[in-house]
C-alpha cells in the first residue's frame, strides 16, 4: 500500500476519432517499433516525444530525453460513439506498475538490516538509507514524470490526427 501512490495513473482523457479500432491497431502496428529502435531514431528526431510500441495492444511508450522509469505509457481504450460513425478513444496515462520489484528492494534493505542491528554494528544506518534513497528517487521520478504529462498528450494527439489523415486517406 505504501507504494502504490507513485504507481497511479497521472492522467485519464478521452479523444474522438474518425479510426475504428482495427485501423487504429493497423496503423500503431505499421507507424510504431519496438523501444530499441525507437529510442536510438529519437536522438536524431526533430520531434519532442517519439512514440513506440510495447507490448501490450493498444499501448505505447513516450520516449523523451532522458530515461524515466515512472514516465507514463499512453494505453488506448475503444469505444463505438452512438451517435456518428467515430471512435471514442478512452486514454490513460499510467507508469508502469513495478511495485514488485519495489517491494523486492525494500525487504532487501529491511534483510539486511536484521544482521547489523543482531552483531551491534553502526552499519544497520546503511540499508535505512538505502530504504529512505529509494523513495527519495520514487518521489522524484513521479514529480518529472508528472511534469512531462502535458507534453505527452499534446504529441499523442498531434500524431493521432497524423494517423488519421494518412489511414483515412488510403481507403478507396
Amino acid at each position: 500500500m505504501i507504494f502504490k501512490r507513485f504507481f497511479k495513473p497521472y492522467a485519464e482523457y478521452s479523444l474522438r476519432t474518425t479510426l475504428s479500432e482495427d485501423e487504429l491497431k493497423n496503423a500503431l502496428d505499421q507507424e510504431f517499433s519496438g523501444y530499441f529502435v525507437t529510442s536510438i531514431t529519437a536522438l536524431f528526431s526533430k520531434e519532442e516525444v517519439t512514440f513506440c510500441r510495447t507490448w501490450k495492444p493498444l499501448t505505447l511508450s513516450p520516449v523523451l530525453r532522458g530515461r524515466n522509469s515512472l514516465r507514463g505509457d499512453v494505453s488506448i481504450r475503444c469505444r463505438k460513439a452512438e451517435s456518428s460513425g467515430e471512435t471514442i478513444l478512452d486514454i490513460t496515462i499510467s507508469p508502469q506498475d513495478a511495485r514488485l520489484f519495489v517491494w523486492l528492494f525494500f525487504i532487501l534493505c529491511l534483510a539486511a538490516l536484521i544482521p547489523f542491528i543482531r552483531s551491534g554494528s553502526w552499519l544497520f544506518v546503511g540499508p535505512l538509507v538505502m530504504a529512505g534513497f529509494l523513495f527519495l528517487v520514487l518521489a522524484g521520478c513521479r514529480v518529472f514524470a508528472e511534469s512531462e504529462v502535458p507534453e505527452i498528450q499534446e504529441a499523442f494527439e498531434k500524431t493521432l490526427r497524423r494517423l488519421e489523415k494518412k489511414y483515412k486517406k488510403e481507403k478507396p
